[in-house]
């Protein structure tokens, strides 16, 4: 269950980031990224199927819990190993590796909660739902968005 974005609704407030922060004692596990002046695009951990983090986490310390990419803090060297292997670069360290944890233990990411945009979700079809019913409007209304 990854946080799926959609980039139309984003603002760039940084809610999501500094909520992140908050829950995980300033250590967010988010960024922002901008493209010009128009575009904001946070960047999560993708919790991919066959995580490359994981096969190259030779500690044990990121490991795959159902759909969720897991870390345990106690097992990581900081070697940084997990770093190198993520294509998305949401994997960082400082002497030992941070990524999102999906705000484990809670009902649904804080990320999600706190947008106030509703730009993030965990249903991976709501983004091109959202995308279909705007289309869909602008079709009714002759082309005009």
């Amino acid at each position: 269950m990854p946080v799926y974005i959609d980039i139309s609704r984003c603002i760039g407030c940084r809610s999501c980031e500094v909520a992140c922060q908050r829950v995980h004692a300033g250590s967010g596990h988010i960024n922002v990224h901008y493209v010009g002046d128009t575009a904001s695009l946070p960047i999560f951990c993708h919790h991919c199927k066959d995580a490359n983090c994981t096969l190259a986490c030779f500690s044990g310390a990121l490991y795959k819990d159902g759909e969720r990419t897991a870390f345990d803090v106690e097992k990581c060297t900081g070697c940084g190993l997990c770093q190198l292997a993520c294509p998305f670069g949401v994997v960082w360290t400082n002497k030992i590796a941070h990524k999102c944890d999906l705000c484990e233990g809670r009902d649904a990411p804080t990320c999600v909660t706190t947008c106030p945009a509703n730009a993030l979700s965990t249903d991976p079809d709501l983004p091109s739902r959202r995308a279909r019913e705007r289309a869909a409007r602008a079709a009714a209304q002759g082309g005009r968005r």
